[in-house]
């Protein structure tokens, strides 16, 4: 089991650097750009983490945080060309297209939850699989307790047995 733990540290550091890597490049031309003209710095920077986020989300380990991550690609993408535009009302598309993406949330996540929508982690397999397989949709099986409350006619019987077992003791303690 450790060998799966430190695969997967090792796989989100891999992951991390890249997107790290990713933002300082775009933080780099940035600054350069912004040598050149102020006007540079924030598209470009805001780009980096559009892209950083794009990353994010197609190497996401699981469909949720992928969907997730797909509204800081959206509002990244959208500031960075409100900034390069420089007209404030373009503001009202990344607002548009997170209303969407809202509204198509269970399209979007059943269709990543397919066979085609594979993490960038596909080799790992866990070593726990549980006996039955839950599909989305249908109701969960009802967990049995480990005990089951005893009928009064058992506990009865029970309780009879254990009466006449200890008076046997006691009789056979009286004859000694």
């Amino acid at each position: 089991m450790n060998e799966y733990r430190s695969h997967g540290r090792m796989y989100r550091s891999t992951i991390g650097g890249v997107i790290a890597g990713i933002f300082i490049i775009c933080l780099a031309v940035a600054i350069y750009f912004w040598g050149l003209s102020a006007n540079w710095l924030l598209p470009i920077l805001f780009l980096g983490l559009g892209l950083a986020s794009l990353v994010g989300c197609i190497t996401a380990p699981n469909h949720k945080a992928a969907y997730g991550s797909l509204f800081g690609v959206v509002w990244f993408l959208g500031l960075s060309l409100c900034f390069v535009i420089g007209f404030w009302p373009w503001i009202l598309l990344p607002v548009g297209f997170s209303i969407i993406l809202g509204a198509l949330a269970a399209p979007i996540l059943s269709a990543m939850r397919d066979e085609s929508y594979r993490s960038a982690n596909q080799h790992y397999t866990p070593k726990f699989h549980p006996k039955q397989s839950y599909q989305p949709g249908e109701s969960l099986p009802l967990q049995r307790p480990y005990w089951s409350p005893k009928k009064p006619q058992q506990r009865n019987q029970e309780l009879q047995q254990e009466e006449s077992t200890q008076q046997e003791i006691e009789q056979q303690h009286q004859h000694v």
